[in-house]
């Protein structure tokens, strides 16, 4: 991704500031410490703005590592991107991972959804 593009990214995502988008490239690449807004709120609007993809494009995945802290993650307003990039910390740093699906945050979670109403419905006609 070019320079022009990676700024355009930017743009996009700081539409409410008007700080130099140069600046917020430089911040969030690690090349100046300092700028208008501090680097890690400049990441968190990354995050809940672009996609995984667009991110690793702007960043590398050594300064994504350093900034991805639960911190970080815990200022993310929606809490399923909150999970998700919990998730991409967790294996980014080498934590070991628990099997999806066997845990009980997530039985809870799809509890209501294996069986509805239909197939209720349908087992008492049929008897």
């Amino acid at each position: 991704m070019s320079k022009e593009e990676q700024l355009q990214l930017l743009r996009t995502t700081f539409w409410d500031y008007n700080p130099p988008e140069t600046d917020l490239l430089e911040v969030v690449t690690g090349f100046s410490k300092e700028g208008l807004i501090p680097r890690e709120n400049i990441f968190v609007r990354m995050l809940e703005r672009l996609g995984w993809h667009e991110i690793l494009e702007i960043i590398d995945v050594q300064t994504v590592k350093e900034l991805l802290t639960p911190s970080v993650i815990s200022r993310i307003r929606q809490p399923e991107l909150r999970e998700r990039y919990e998730f991409i910390r967790s294996v980014l740093s080498g934590s070991p991972l628990s099997f999806i699906g066997w845990g009980d945050e997530y039985y809870q979670r799809i509890k209501h959804t294996l069986f509805s109403d239909r197939w209720y419905r349908t087992q008492q006609t049929v008897l």
